[in-house]
């Protein structure tokens, strides 16, 4: 049996996926090959990655993974470190089951938004469940997560990541686009971890910072930010 595990996001700071991406199901050496073939750049046994961070500096050829993600800081995230989360992942891999399991410390009101080529969607706790998805499916959801983080020197970090795609012990290609939202008469951007980059774009204007990335391997962004005095 081969056991696909997809990891796309972790929003953690103890190392443990926040947002799992994971399918479980029996599948012939054929069937295999064919799933690797439809979604990875790669032959099979030559130029794995195995968790090293690489940026792309051009779209892979083939359809991969992408996820979408709106980050709203508010007045209140200030004092209390909730931010709202919209997310949509699209060009989701054909499998029989998925669960999408959210391991953030603090998180709350998860709901589903949309779900497209997915037979059937449903939440279980911090969790939701998938069924029959097909080619191009697209999950969309809405929750709240505490992942602002106020510094001893008065500065906030806005965590988000590592995002991966993960297949056994490989890495493989994905795009994520970031838009976050914050409050500019309270909050100034800093700085980004990791700084602009060919295949890391981030465009920052008056309350708003977009992120648009191809990578491979493990991507942890981190935003930071000053009071406005």
């Amino acid at each position: 049996m081969f056991k696909i595990m997809l990891i796309l996001l972790n929003l953690l700071v103890l190392s443990f996926p926040a947002w799992l991406y994971a399918a479980e199901e029996d599948l012939s050496s054929g069937q295999f090959e064919q799933w690797f073939d439809d979604n990875s750049l790669y032959p099979m046994e030559d130029n794995i990655n195995e968790g090293e961070l690489q940026f792309l500096t051009s779209p892979p050829e083939k359809r991969i993974p992408h996820s979408r993600n709106i980050l709203t800081v508010t007045e209140q995230s200030l004092l209390n470190g909730w931010v709202l989360v919209d997310q949509c992942h699209e060009q989701l891999d054909s499998l029989q089951a998925v669960e999408v399991a959210y391991r953030y410390k603090n998180m709350r009101n998860l709901q589903i938004i949309e779900a497209k080529n997915i037979s059937k969607a449903w939440i279980e706790g911090n969790s939701i469940q998938l069924q029959d998805v097909s080619k191009n499916a697209k999950l969309c959801v809405q929750l709240e997560a505490k992942i602002l983080y106020d510094q001893a020197d008065g500065t906030f970090i806005l965590r988000n990541g590592p995002f991966e795609r993960k297949f056994l012990d490989g890495y493989f290609p994905m795009r994520v686009n970031l838009l976050i939202s914050y409050p500019t008469g309270k909050l100034k951007f800093i700085k980004s971890q990791p700084r602009q980059a060919p295949g890391f774009d981030i465009a920052v204007s008056d309350g708003n910072i977009i992120i648009e990335s191809w990578f491979e391997g493990k991507l942890t962004i981190n935003i930071h930010f000053r009071i406005v005095i």
